[in-house]
């Protein structure tokens, strides 16, 4: 199917219409159309043309000319509008009007249709929730952040990801809230994905983030909630703890991080209030 102007030529049918009406034509004027919209915007030579539309038959060139002519006036050529069909002289003739084919808007809605579907497979693998999960209308979405270490003696995997594990544990007693895994935290970072990023694509609400500082024979533990869409701190606190018992530590300082969050959450008419 091919389109230009008010014009519809059907390449099944050998059908030209024109604003819908069927615009009537000789049959080999419509197989001249037919060959020119094919090799649209290339120069056909005379001969190759004869050839085409009279394969068994020896004819003038006045023949061609006739069905040219023909084409022209069906088409408007003749009221100098426009000119659909081009003559290069001593060489033949082109079809020099821009023509969209209904092809290529079904390959418009082809692309769409699997974007749409492609969209619904990651929604259904990735973020759909199992028949597990039970879905609470009005809860805030988090996830937990490990800790930065700002001091080089401590360890990373002893320190931060323990008191990730255990606030995460904590936020899950505390109930009211959609709490993302560690691992899905650690498979964004190793991925390269910012934490805020990663917020905007998991759709969370607020990060749960902070730091852990030895100073002296103190434990230093700072706690952040961070607002996804606008980074702003909605909440912070500092604990300390002797760093000698830093296992205590980890465990006390989670059970009050992760009461001052859910506490926070709760006392902010955004969000339910947290069960105990």
């Amino acid at each position: 199917m091919h389109e230009f102007g008010p014009f519809r030529y059907d390449e099944e049918q050998h059908l030209l219409f024109r604003s819908g009406e069927i615009v009537p034509l000789a049959p080999k004027a419509v197989d001249l159309l037919h060959i020119l919209l094919k090799q649209r915007g290339r120069v056909i030579g005379k001969a190759e043309l004869m050839k085409a539309l009279w394969p068994d038959t020896v004819v003038e060139e006045v023949g061609l000319a006739r069905n040219i002519s023909l084409l022209r006036k069906a088409l408007g050529d003749d009221d100098g509008e426009c000119a659909h069909i081009e003559t290069i002289p001593k060489r033949g003739y082109r079809f020099a009007a821009e023509t969209k084919t209904a092809r290529s808007r079904w390959i418009w809605w082809a692309a769409a249709l699997l974007v749409l579907v492609s969209a619904g497979l990651v929604y259904w693998q990735f973020y759909k929730p199992s028949r597990f999960l039970s879905q609470q209308d009005g809860a805030p979405s988090l996830a937990v952040v490990p800790f930065e270490c700002l001091s080089p003696e401590l360890d990373r995997a002893v320190y931060s990801e323990g008191l990730n594990e255990l606030i995460v544990a904590d936020l899950l007693k505390l109930g009211g809230m959609n709490v993302v895994g560690p691992s899905t935290v650690r498979r964004h970072q190793k991925a390269g994905n910012s934490m805020g990023l990663m917020g905007r694509l998991l759709g969370l609400d607020v990060l749960v983030e902070g730091a852990i500082q030895k100073l002296g024979d103190q434990l230093r533990i700072t706690a952040r909630l961070v607002d996804v869409h606008t980074g702003k701190l909605i909440w912070s606190d500092c604990y300390s703890y002797p760093a000698a018992g830093w296992s205590l530590a980890q465990v006390e300082a989670a059970h009050a991080i992760a009461a001052q969050v859910g506490g926070h959450l709760a006392i902010h008419n955004r969000f339910p209030t947290a069960s105990h």
